[in-house]
């Protein structure tokens, strides 16, 4: 049978032709209702979508769009945004939940600190969200329905759930695609032993085809921030904006005064605030919307975009009346002066960690802003008693440190003088010779001359404790023998004294030791935060607390008194604790400070009024001569009878104590 071949098909033919304009538009109409849509980039859908709690629309600033459209990159795995508060970091990710509900449905992981967080924020944050009309469009949450539970959301092709990292089951047995941390900085360290919570919550969408990680949180210590670390870990993105007069780009800071930042003036009450260029421009707050509308990103880390995209944003970015420039100024000007307020403005405000050591200043700012009016070895004009700190120093090179500390009102203090006796502590010429030191007399630069008041040391090392002791019997009533207490949490700065010399019967021996005892801790930190503060320009007062250091302090002691830092170190039970570190070998200066100070606070001058801080600056009190160990110890009978007898005799004529006729009986 012949088969003839198989006709070929005109390709004109297999075009569906539509004649007329109407026709033809109907078509067009028709085909493209059913092409799959593509999702806008978030930052659109905020623009056109998203609504306040009072109805109104919400307008993103450059800097938000930006963020917002990695979260709907599919480039991009996973974010981290380490900020400062009044950023909008939570109207991202209310405006993410709607996005994802709308355009691409999947299981999305809210973690909240608390469980308490996790309901405040599904009934704050998250209800009105789900009522927005782009939300009712395709999903409709209805009340006291069971897919819709305070926290627990399902719709159509997904599910919404808000959970505590406090809990440890809030980790288990679920699931997710989309895994979103709130505030990971206030999560607890680590979940009995489950371990860390932010690490259990990023293991949950680990088998997600399509998994995407996502977390913001102000910082708080640093060292142990998580959204810090989380920010090392990624591109590290900062905002850079360009300068209105010279076009030069840059990222905000608040600066220290000296370089680019933001300035104000007057200094106390400003009343105008500028930023201040890299370039020596002066920029005026009302740029600040031009500025970021020019800006852009740029990532400091290249290798990790886009995968892993990491954002630092803070206060000054922010276009809201609450985050102007001269209300972070002001808000600075009101805590500068106290560590734990200031701490609470560098999270909230700029956005940082805390650098938890004790806020201990760098040297070299100390040594140059030394006093040039001030001279080692010569006591301020301000009035002021004088008080020494011995540090006991042992091996190869043994010697006894001796440092001076003038104390006045309002609680400042200024290095008088630093002595080194060399030798050995065991060797009684040593002790002869810091006695000789101690008795000496320091002037002052209009010719008032005075003498120590007290002298601390140190006994704690345990070598060389009794050598001490024999030396502070020899000085009853004027030498203080100090052991320190190092635990962070100890609340007394001094305490005692306990007696150490006692009878074979338990009872104390009259001018024996006395071991006062030191909380060295608080003292530090006071003492950290007292050098940090700002040396007064222009005429103005000095601020209480502040420390002088005179003009030729070397530049070696100021090492010392800034010798050690606090750091948080973690235990085996998942817990952390604050602990003193010596960065340096020497530390000397510091102790010898913090043993000055106790003994000021023991001698209550704090609570000095200003008359009598005008005694101590008058005629100098006279106080006995220290003699050498040897004279003092050389008492014959007959003085000791003679110091007995007048003491009976200045007891002898006291009055007589009246009787109290409504509680004594005669007898």
């Amino acid at each position: 049978m012949r088969k003839s071949p198989p006709a070929k098909r005109n390709k004109a033919l297999a075009t569906l032709a539509v004649i007329g304009d109407e026709i033809a538009e109907a078509a067009r109409y028709w085909f493209s209702t059913l092409k799959p849509r593509k999702p806008p980039p978030l930052s659109e859908f905020m623009t056109d979508h998203a609504r306040s709690d009072d109805g109104a629309r919400i307008r993103p600033f450059p800097f938000q769009s930006d963020m917002a459209d990695a979260f709907t990159d599919p480039q991009t795995e996973q974010v981290s945004c380490r900020k400062s508060s009044r950023i909008g970091y939570s109207t991202i990710l209310q405006c993410f939940v709607a996005w994802r509900i709308r355009w691409s449905p999947a299981r999305t992981l809210f973690y909240q600190p608390t469980i308490d967080d996790a309901e405040k924020f599904s009934r704050d944050d998250l209800d009105p969200v789900l009522q927005w009309d782009i939300v009712r469009q395709v999903a409709e949450f209805k009340p006291r329905h069971p897919d819709n539970q305070i926290r627990a959301k399902r719709y159509k092709g997904g599910w919404i759930q808000i959970k505590g990292a406090n809990s440890p089951k809030e980790f288990r047995r679920v699931t997710a695609d989309d895994v979103l941390l709130e505030e990971c900085d206030g999560y607890p360290w680590a979940t009995k032993e489950e371990g860390d919570p932010a690490r259990l919550a990023f293991k949950r969408n680990l088998t997600s085809p399509r998994r995407f990680s996502a977390a913001g949180s102000t910082p708080k210590v640093k060292g142990f921030s998580r959204i810090d670390a989380l920010f090392e870990q990624g591109s590290q993105e900062y905002r850079y904006v360009p300068c209105p007069h010279c076009g030069h780009m840059q990222y905000l800071v608040f600066g220290d005064g000296t370089g680019a930042g933001i300035r104000w003036e007057p200094k106390k009450n400003p009343t105008r605030v500028w930023y201040q260029c890299q370039q020596g421009c002066e920029i005026d707050e009302a740029e600040k919307a031009w500025m970021d509308e020019n800006g852009e990103w740029r990532a400091h880390n290249p290798a990790a975009f886009p995968r892993h995209r990491s954002f630092h944003i803070w206060a000054a970015y922010s276009q809201h009346p609450g985050a102007a420039w001269g209300e972070i100024v002001r808000e600075f000007l009101e805590v500068r002066h106290d560590p734990n307020l200031l701490r609470t403005w560098v999270n909230q405000v700029l956005g940082e960690a805390w650098q938890e050591k004790g806020e201990a200043p760098e040297w070299q700012r100390l040594y140059d802003r030394r006093e040039k009016a001030m001279a080692l070895g010569t006591v301020p004009s301000w009035p002021c008693i004088l008080i020494g700190s011995i540090d006991v120093q042992r091996g190869a090179g043994a010697r006894l440190e001796l440092d001076v500390w003038a104390f006045g009102s309002d609680r400042k203090r200024a290095l008088v003088d630093h002595i080194e006796v060399d030798g050995a502590v065991a060797n009684q010429e040593t002790w002869k010779q810091l006695d000789r030191h101690l008795a000496r007399e320091w002037p002052t630069q209009d010719g008032r001359r005075f003498r120590l008041a007290r002298a601390a040391i140190d006994s704690g090392d345990g070598t060389n404790t009794m050598s001490v002791y024999a030396w502070a019997r020899r000085h009853p009533g004027f030498a203080m023998a100090i052991k320190g207490r190092h635990a962070v949490g100890v609340g007394q700065a001094i305490a005692g004294p306990t007696w150490q010399d006692l009878t074979i019967a338990g009872r104390k021996i009259k001018k024996g030791v006395r071991l006062w005892t030191v909380g060295t801790s608080m003292l530090k930190l006071e003492l950290y935060g007292a050098l940090n503060l700002e040396k007064p320009v222009d005429g103005d007062p000095y601020p209480d607390g502040y420390v002088f250091l005179p003009d030729g302090t070397s530049d070696e002691w100021i090492k010392q008194l800034v010798a050690e830092q606090l750091v948080q170190k973690n235990l085996r039970n998942g817990r952390s604790r604050a602990e003193w570190e010596q960065t340096r070998p020497r530390n000397e200066a510091l102790d010898n400070a913090i043993y000055a100070r106790a003994v000021s606070i023991a001698l209550g001058v704090d609570g000095w009024g200003e008359k009598k801080w005008r005694a101590a600056a008058g005629i100098e009190r006279k106080r006995r001569k220290i003699p050498p160990p040897d004279e003092q110890s050389e008492l014959t009978d007959v003085e000791t009878a003679t110091v007995g007898t007048k003491a009976k005799a200045a007891q002898s004529k006291k009055p007589p104590r009246r009787a109290n006729p409504f509680t004594s009986r005669r007898r």
